[in-house]
């Protein structure tokens, strides 16, 4: 949710514009970020992978290169190296 990797910023955070959109066609959005404090409702990563159908890495924080899964992963960063350049 962070405006960028490894910050706790969420100023002007891309993040925070695609939940709200999500939000008009998801029964639920659920979110997570490990340096973002001001946030109530970011829930613990674990949590989010377990109760998300789909995940959408939004900010390019290095501890989500790690997350294994068998979800479908929107990786916009291409963290997990599963991507292509167009």
């Amino acid at each position: 949710m962070a405006f960028k990797g490894e910050s706790d910023d969420i100023r002007s955070s891309l993040s925070y514009k695609l939940k709200r959109i999500l939000e008009f066609r998801s029964r639920e959005v659920l979110c997570t970020d490990p340096y973002v404090t001001v946030d109530a409702s970011l829930l613990p990563l674990e949590e989010v992978i377990e109760r998300s159908d789909v995940l959408v890495i939004g900010a390019p924080h290095k501890v989500y290169a790690d997350v294994l899964t068998d979800k479908p992963v929107v990786d916009v960063w291409n963290l997990l190296a599963n991507g292509t350049t167009v």
